[in-house]
């Protein structure tokens, strides 16, 4: 490639800055903070050899090992109890930022016509994306730097200076490697919403296969991307291979990106959006056909990935709930019928702490086309719809009846695949009226959630995206909350936290109604917002 195609990529990284600052800045705190905070909080909760013993075993279950990862080998001090906790969730949280930052600045600025009127100037053909691709260096290579100097203040017990390198910078470059997964694929379709359907689908596909690889067979985790944070050998042998591979792979995949992005069209893609019917099909006559025309294809990738996801984690069931291979003098005095018993039980417990984490991925398409009120008014499509004889009302309704619909179908096809998978390896699997408790369970809170999206889309509009970040202290909390010992309180600060541990417990009819209540009120003072407020504004 000629210099010319990198023309004013310095000024555009410096306007990427100026443009995502406060962005930039709030995923920095919010990462570099958590992570900070609970290594602090490590000494306290797991500061004696008994406490350490507790929790290393607990996590080197399968369920745990299929949620967090493997645990390398002992003997084991804080420091290895908080990387084997943290690494894969911080991984996560890296992949949301990186895939939120890349496509916003490249393909969503491609589809608004923003960067159709940067090109217009004297501006280098792969001069955005390569300004991109500098911005998420620097940002994650600075929170690689902050969690290091974040673990280096914790001082936490079995530390050593390279380690705490290798965990920073290692989940810095492992942020890298996501920007450039989102800036290839961001290349091969030609919307914005493609590209980050196919990002988040890659993520969940690496996800299963480091969950399949770590339970039954380790050593293939190597072949899995995501599985390189697991493999740092933290404050063991401090191993910099994967460092390297997850490098090798961001300059690899950035490279392909440049070069399919210097060949393309603008608003082209190599994989083409297939052309429309000549005629448009009986059921976008309406409101919620076009909703679901619009939303149909994530909602299906959806669906169809969260059964799979349900259906991995109960592929393992029969590794979870085995206490006569784990345990033979328990299964000798406790008896066949004891023994199957507690084994139900422990998979039920294993269910419940899964349930937060399919409520809230449940939950994502739903906000999404709750927040397409916002998106589409703010690339002008609604205001063709308002042109037309077409009322708000109807408009809000068919939009959160679809979101409803989307969510609560995506978190019983998970609860499905979890039974299916239950019934493909176990000898006696566990009927699906009892994980259907679970579903029953989460309809409240979920509710409350999706009201919250609604109320923030009528009243501020502008804010829509924090019904995203209080998805995300949900999963927080419930997905950590018991190991980081956070206090009972924390737990109330999301709707879920009301919730008994379902499906082990059943549903409690008196938090089910009042928190069906408080969900309606938000619903109807995001419909009086709504319907009151000017487009692309506020009342």
């Amino acid at each position: 490639m000629s210099n010319r195609v990198f023309a004013k990529t310095g000024f555009l990284t410096r306007f990427s800055f100026k443009k995502d600052w406060l962005k930039l800045v709030i995923w920095t705190v919010a990462l570099a903070g958590l992570f900070t905070s609970v290594a602090a909080k490590f000494t306290s909760l797991y500061g004696t050899k008994s406490s350490i013993d507790t929790i290393v075993s607990t996590l080197k279950s399968p369920a745990m090992t299929a949620l967090f990862g493997k645990m390398p080998s002992g003997p084991y001090t804080t420091a290895d109890v908080f990387a084997a906790e943290m690494t894969v969730f911080m991984a996560i949280m890296a992949a949301i930022m990186n895939f939120s930052i890349v496509i916003k600045n490249t393909r969503s600025d491609e589809d608004t016509g923003i960067l159709e009127i940067i090109r217009a100037h004297s501006v280098g053909k792969i001069s955005n994306l390569t300004a991109t691709l500098i911005e998420v260096f620097i940002v994650n290579i600075s929170i690689g730097l902050l969690y290091s100097i974040g673990l280096i203040t914790a001082n936490l017990h079995g530390t050593d200076i390279n380690g705490d390198f290798l965990l920073g910078i290692g989940l810095g470059v492992s942020g890298l490697m996501f920007a450039s997964i989102a800036a290839f694929l961001a290349q091969l379709v030609d919307n914005a919403r493609a590209a980050s359907m196919l990002s988040y689908l890659v993520l969940g596909i690496m996800y299963i296969a480091r969950m399949s690889t770590d339970v039954s067979r380790p050593k293939l985790t190597w072949w899995v991307p995501f599985g390189w944070v697991e493999l740092f050998s933290i404050y063991k042998d401090n191993n910099w291979t994967p460092v390297f591979l997850m490098l090798g792979l961001s300059i690899i995949l950035s490279a392909l990106a440049m070069w399919i992005n210097s060949k393309r069209d603008m608003g082209a893609g190599i994989i083409a959006t297939r052309p429309g019917r000549a005629h448009a099909s009986v059921f976008l006559n309406g409101t919620l056909g076009l909703f679901w025309r619009l939303h149909r294809t994530s909602i299906i990738v959806w669906v169809i990935g969260l059964m799979v996801l349900g259906f991995t984690y109960g592929s393992i069931f029969n590794t979870i709930g085995d206490l006569l291979k784990t345990n033979p003098t328990i299964a000798t005095i406790l008896g066949p019928d004891a023994l199957r018993s507690a084994n139900v039980r422990i998979i039920k417990e294993f269910d419940a702490a899964l349930m937060i984490v399919f409520g809230v991925l449940a939950m994502i398409p739903g906000i999404q086309i709750i927040n397409y009120l916002k998106t589409g008014e703010s690339k002008g499509y609604l205001e063709m719809i308002h042109a037309k004889p077409v009322g708000r009302i109807r408009l809000f309704t068919n939009n959160f009846i679809l979101a409803l619909f989307t969510t609560y179908l995506a978190l019983f096809t998970s609860i499905w695949g979890l039974q299916l998978g239950g019934v493909y390896s176990m000898k006696h699997p566990i009927g699906l009226d009892i994980f259907m408790r679970g579903f029953y369970g989460y309809i409240s809170p979920i509710f409350i959630m999706l009201g919250i999206a609604v109320a923030l889309i009528g009243l501020a509009p502008k804010l829509a995206n924090l019904s995203y970040a209080y998805v995300l202290v949900a999963l927080f909390v419930g997905y950590f909350g018991k190991l980081i010992d956070l206090p009972k309180w924390v737990d109330k600060i999301t709707p879920f936290g009301f919730i008994p541990k379902v499906p082990l417990h059943t549903l409690d009819p008196g938090t089910f109604w009042w928190q069906m209540l408080i969900g309606l009120v938000l619903i109807i003072i995001g419909y009086i917002g709504y319907v009151n407020r000017d487009i692309n504004g506020a009342n």
